[in-house]
């Protein structure tokens, strides 16, 4: 090998390298990790004031658990139970009604105000999430970095 190449890959190698990695993390971490599931497609379809009929319509099938839950509306997917201390920053609680969809994968929550207008939503994995085998982090994990 030359030596000036040499040098050149000495100094700029290591570089690459890494640019190369962390372009590799970040576009892991940002892809889409799933196919959104028919549930939650459904649930995406529900408009904030959108009628308990409406969204029963929407979902095509009547929910499996409801329940009624005094709390603070904090923004189109978090609802805080009265009694958590953070719930007074975001007003006084008002009392909701929740119906929940549990699908195979994701279960759904949507979330009704006396009015039956619908204020905000919800979904979360029944099981852990599928992950990627060949994700950056699960590769540094098995070759024990992690």
């Amino acid at each position: 090998m030359h030596p000036s190449f040499r040098k050149l890959l000495i100094l700029f190698g290591p570089s690459v390298v890494f640019l190369l990695l962390m372009i590799m993390l970040v576009y892991n971490k940002h892809s889409a990790q799933h196919e959104p599931t028919p549930l939650e497609i459904k649930t995406a379809q529900i408009r904030l004031g959108t009628s308990v009929e409406d969204a029963d319509a929407i979902i095509g099938t009547p929910p499996d658990l409801t329940k009624e839950s005094r709390g603070v509306i904090v923004n189109s997917t978090m609802l805080l139970d009265e009694t958590n201390p953070k719930s007074a920053g975001y007003g006084p609680p008002q009392d909701y009604l929740l119906r929940t969809w549990k699908g195979e994968e994701v279960s759904v929550t949507v979330v009704f105000d006396l009015d039956g207008k619908s204020v905000c939503h919800w979904s979360w994995w029944n099981n852990q999430p599928p992950q990627s085998p060949y994700g950056p982090y699960r590769v540094f994990e098995r070759v024990g970095l992690f």
